[in-house]
């Protein structure tokens, strides 16, 4: 299942920065089942985090670095997440 939470940045000038904040915060209970991209208005993504069969451990709390300075800050962003194997929830 892939589920997609968008944030809207209106009214400022110019690109991100290069060094953008993304903070997440995802309950689930095998985080290595997770791939989470960074979609740019135009459709870029950026990775910020790959799937992983060895780790276990429960939810994706963390804060990720992007460079960004490429795309236009404003427009509609979203935040894309990836169930990629079955057999738990969250």
């Amino acid at each position: 299942t892939t589920v997609e939470s968008p944030i809207s940045v209106s009214g400022r000038s110019g690109n991100a920065p290069s060094s953008t904040s993304v903070a997440v915060d995802i309950r689930h209970t095998y985080r290595g089942d997770l791939q989470i991209d960074l979609v740019a208005p135009d459709g870029s993504l950026y990775r910020l985090k790959n799937t992983s069969s060895s780790d276990s451990a429960d939810n994706v709390i963390a804060t990720y670095t992007v460079n960004l300075s490429s795309e236009l800050i404003n427009g509609t962003w979203k935040l894309r997440v990836r169930d990629i194997y079955s057999g738990d929830t969250g």
